[in-house]
Order: structure tokens, then C-alpha cells, then sequence
């Protein structure tokens, strides 16, 4: 396995989608983004097969549609979404919904 170095990105911009971290195992590895919804915006559906997945909200809230359920969650919230789950998150708010996702194999 390659040895990796620890480094830092700061978490500022309004950019849609910026990729934080991507392992070199693109299939296996940890993956880690920021995204920037605008108001009434979403990300759009999907799944991440057979990854896990966590959000953490930064800024504003959020609509978190899982399948046939929906709720909603707010700066300082961690939700968690399980392998084969579709889902989307859609900005509720009336500002910017600035959040951070990680993927990671399920084990």
C-alpha cells in the first residue's frame, strides 16, 4: 500500500461540488466531498451501491429524501445512509446548504 501524507483543505466557496478526497482505489477506497446546493436545489438521485455514506451539514438545511421517506435536518447534523440506498438531498432553505459527504466501503 502507498504511503500517504496528512493534509488539510479549507472548506470555503460556493462551488456546486468540490472533491476533497479520492483514495487511490477509486472502487474501494474513501471518497470525500463539499457540495453547495442553492435554494430549492438538489444534488439529484442516487445511490452509492455498495459504499456507505455520511453527511454532515455545515451550513443551512436540507431535505433528505430516502425512498419513500423524507426529513429534514439543519447546520450540525450527521445523517447517515446505508449501501443501495437511493436517496437526495435537496436545499429547504432560503440561503446557500453547504455540506460534506464521505463514502467508504461497507464492510
Amino acid at each position: 500500500m502507498a504511503r500517504r501524507n496528512v493534509f488539510f483543505l479549507s472548506l470555503k466557496g460556493s462551488k456546486r461540488f468540490t472533491r476533497l478526497y479520492a483514495g487511490a482505489d477509486r472502487d474501494k477506497g474513501l471518497r470525500s466531498g463539499f457540495v453547495c446546493l442553492k435554494p430549492k436545489e438538489s444534488v439529484g438521485e442516487h445511490d452509492t451501491g455498495s459504499k456507505e455514506e455520511a453527511l454532515i451539514v455545515i451550513k443551512g438545511s436540507a431535505v433528505v429524501h430516502c425512498g419513500r421517506k423524507s426529513f429534514k435536518v439543519s447546520k450540525g447534523s450527521f445523517v447517515y445512509i446505508p449501501p443501495a440506498t437511493r436517496h437526495d438531498i435537496e436545499n429547504a432553505g432560503r440561503k446557500v446548504l453547504q455540506y460534506v459527504y464521505v463514502t467508504a466501503p461497507a464492510v
